[in-house]
Parts: structure tokens; C-alpha cells; sequence
């Protein structure tokens, strides 16, 4: 006989959990069970099973499990859990403040019914633990000088996952010592040649020659003024901080015309100023996820490099038609939006391969999309108000779905599963949603439309 009751193991990030689950539940019902438990929304969960990413809809029979079986639970950036490394940091420096803030109730119950010099002390006592904890809560006491000197000779600035809120306006000037040591050159070099002291004095000290800046995941609510000198950076990570539009230097991050990779994903943003955009001119990568944003710059049509972009989980109404103009775009998302129509310019784009919006308002597609598009195997629009017979009619659909299935045999063949659920459809619901066809509408935003 069968038994009622299976028990899942999953694996997530440092975590084993063990579920107990009705066997004839779906793979719905345990991301359900796992959001409870890890907190991680539905949205942002994909569970993987022998290397296959399990389909929501399935029951669980259906996608090959059993009691006992083992999963893998991977969570986009933003759902993302700690390693144990960085979980043991946290919970040091959450013991350090809970210690400090202890110890100022204790000094402040001695100081009660004594005066004078001994109350004073005391008092003087809790208000230094009072200073520690509150820059321990701040964050770490960085040493400027000495990373600047190893920046300086990688080329790499890392500052990833340091619990920053705040970085010094300098904080991209050349070291002291590096600046001295330049000056000193040049000044040396003037005694013997005159030409060799212009060559000298016009090369570039200190960091203006780094090719990559990683400020991501810390609680950053602005950037240096002094991000402009970094000239020569191909590579800037600004993901998973608190950056708002309205502190964005965005003259100066628009005069980095060397970047050829940017993330913004996972901040505070509203507004992307053409001005950010339009003189990036190299950009291939451009992540824009996780945002609040209304709209995307028309300047991003100028791109003509950009390679991909993403804009997933924002408030987008729309897109915009200047993206016709980006002649090497090859990957486009914009899941979890509002977005009810395509431009038709989107044809234009030659090089598209893959285009995914999931969780949005779109009820048909251009012709020229499917028609034009002479790359495009991937398109992906579940959870739309459009229904695969809809867009089987639309012009095109035929040379597309010729593609899709070239792209699944190619993959089946090779024995991969990545967007496994993506590319075996055609791309859209086979009926009409029901919070659709009943006048709800649907979308995202990172406020709802996820699964």
C-alpha cells in the first residue's frame, strides 16, 4: 500500500530541511510550505530534482518523486540566503552589539542612588559602549589607505558584502602614498628629460586604471562623487544595495564610456535619466532587476552594442520603442511587470534570441515579432492574458516554433535543463488565465504576479 504521508529532504544554501507532505500534493503545495519556512516568496524559488527544475504544476508523482527524495532549493539574488560563512559574521557582530547594549543597562543601574565623581564615570563608561555599539551597527572600520594600494595593483575594487551604509567621497582618489610616489617620479624624470616629465606628468595615477568596482550587496544609500576618476572601468556591480535615483551621480556613472557590464539590480531606483545611459556607448550587459522603475530611457535604443538586458520586477507600463535600435541585443527580460503591449520595433532586432515576460498584462504580440525576429527561440509569456492559440494565429508563429523545436532537440541532445520550462512550450498559457478571463488583470512588480 502507498504511503499517505512522503517525507522531501531539501537542501538550501546551509540549511537541510526535512518536509512532510501529502503524496498526492503538487510541487505547488511544497514552494508553498518552503516560503513558510525560509521566508523566501514562491516567486523567487526554483527547486531542482536530478538536475531538472520542477514544474510548479506538476503533482509530485508526475515529476518523478518519491518519499525520501533529495532537492536543491535555489533562490534568485534577492531571496538569496547567507553562506555559513556569512551567517557566522552576522551572528558575531549581532552578539558583540547585544553585549555592548547589556552592558550599558548594567552601568546605568549602578549609576542609580550613587552621585558625584562615581555617577560620572559610570555615565561616561555607558555612553563610550553606547559610541561602540552604535558603530558596530554602522558597520566595519575599513582601512582605506591600504585596500586603495591593493586596488591599485589588481586593478580590482572589491567591496562586495560588507555591511557598508557609507563610503568617503575620496574613496576613489589615489592613496597617499601612490600619489606622492607618482609626483616624486615625474619630478625625477624633469632633471634628465623634458619630454619624458610630459609623458610622466599626463600618465594616470592611483586608480583611474581599475577595470572592475564590486560595491554590491552592502546597505549603500549613495556613491563616492569621486566614482567619475575610475575612467578605464569595464565591469561596475552596484546590486543589492539602497540606492535611490534621487542619489545616483548619474553624471558621472554616464561618463564611465568604457563599461561594458552594469548592475543596478535590487536598489530603490524610479527613474533611469537618459543622461545615465546614452554615453555607454560599449555597454553589452545591462541589469536593471528588482528596481522601481516606470519606464526605460529611450536612450537605451543607442546602445548598439547592449547584449542583454533585464529589467525583471519593476512597475513597467511599457517598452520602449527605441530598443529597436539595439542591433546586438540577444537576451531581453521583463517578467513580473505591467507591461500590456510590445512596440512593434522589437522586429527589428535580429540577433534576439531569447525574450521572457512572464507575469504581465500582454494580450497579443506584433507581427513583426514573430515574422522578423529570424533568431528568436525562446519567448516566453506564461501568466499573460494571451493564450497559445492566440499566438499560434499570430503572423510568423510557424518559422518561430520551427526554431523552439530545433533549440529543445539541440538541448535534449546535449542533456540540458536549463529553462527547460521555458523552451519545450510555445510560449503562452494554453487558456486564458481565470484572474484574466474574470476582468482582475494581472502583472508584477516585485508586489505581485509571481508564482
Amino acid at each position: 500500500m502507498a504511503e499517505s504521508q512522503w517525507t522531501i529532504h531539501v537542501k538550501h544554501g546551509s540549511q537541510s530541511l526535512e518536509l512532510q507532505i501529502d503524496a498526492n500534493s503538487k510541487v505547488s503545495d511544497l514552494h508553498e510550505r518552503l516560503q513558510t519556512l525560509t521566508g523566501a516568496f514562491v516567486r523567487k524559488q526554483k527547486l531542482i530534482h536530478k538536475g531538472k527544475v520542477l514544474a510548479p504544476n506538476l503533482e509530485l508523482t508526475k515529476a518523478g518523486l518519491a518519499s525520501g527524495a533529495k532537492l536543491m532549493l535555489l533562490l534568485s539574488d534577492a531571496g538569496a540566503v547567507p553562506t555559513q560563512g556569512q551567517a557566522a559574521l552576522q551572528q558575531a557582530k549581532k552578539a558583540k552589539q547585544d553585549e555592548a547594549a547589556a552592558r550599558v543597562k548594567e552601568l546605568y543601574a549602578q549609576a542609580k542612588g550613587m552621585g558625584g565623581a562615581a555617577s560620572a564615570a559610570i555615565a561616561a563608561a555607558a555612553a563610550a559602549d553606547a559610541t561602540r555599539a552604535a558603530a558596530a551597527a554602522a558597520g566595519p572600520a575599513i582601512e582605506w589607505t591600504e585596500r586603495k594600494r591593493n586596488w591599485e595593483k589588481t586593478g580590482i575594487i572589491s567591496l562586495r558584502d560588507l555591511g557598508l551604509t557609507a563610503a568617503p567621497d575620496d574613496l576613489f582618489e589615489p592613496a597617499p602614498s601612490t600619489a606622492s610616489g607618482y609626483a616624486a617620479s615625474a619630478t625625477s624624470t624633469a632633471s634628465t628629460s623634458g619630454t619624458t616629465a610630459t609623458a610622466a606628468g599626463s600618465a594616470a595615477p592611483g586608480l583611474t586604471g581599475a577595470r572592475v568596482a564590486d560595491l554590491s550587496h552592502n546597505r549603500l544609500h549613495r556613491l563616492p562623487a569621486s566614482l567619475a576618476r575610475l575612467s578605464c572601468l569595464h565591469t561596475l556591480r552596484l546590486d543589492a544595495n539602497g540606492l535611490t535615483s534621487g542619489t545616483m551621480p548619474w553624471e558621472a556613472l554616464g561618463s564611465l564610456t568604457g563599461l561594458t557590464a552594469l548592475t543596478l539590480s535590487s536598489n530603490l531606483m524610479d527613474v533611469l535619466p537618459d543622461a545615465a545611459v546614452s554615453g555607454l556607448k560599449a555597454l553589452q550587459v545591462l541589469s536593471l532587476s528588482g528596481n522601481q522603475l516606470r519606464a526605460l530611457p529611450e536612450a537605451l535604443g543607442a546602445l548598439s552594442a547592449l547584449e542583454v538586458l533585464s529589467a525583471d520586477d519593476n512597475k513597467l507600463e511599457a517598452l520602449p520603442g527605441s530598443l529597436g535600435g539595439c542591433g546586438a541585443l540577444s537576451e531581453l527580460s521583463a517578467e513580473r511587470n505591467f507591461i500590456r503591449e510590445l512596440p512593434e520595433q522589437l522586429g527589428r532586432l535580429q540577433k534576439l534570441r531569447s525574450l521572457r515576460l512572464d507575469s504581465n498584462r500582454i494580450a497579443s504580440v506584433p507581427p513583426t515579432l514573430l515574422k522578423d525576429c529570424g533568431s528568436l527561440a525562446v519567448l516566453s509569456l506564461q501568466d499573460n492574458p494571451i493564450t497559445a492559440d492566440q499566438l499560434r494565429s499570430t503572423p510568423g508563429f510557424k518559422d518561430y516554433d520551427a526554431r523552439r523545436v530545433a533549440l529543445c532537440n539541440k538541448q535534449l541532445d546535449a542533456k540540458v535543463s536549463a529553462h527547460a520550462t521555458r523552451t519545450f512550450t510555445e510560449g503562452a498559457e494554453d487558456r486564458q488565465w481565470q484572474r484574466y478571463a474574470s476582468g482582475q488583470g494581472g502583472g508584477g512588480g516585485q508586489q505581485g504576479g509571481g508564482r
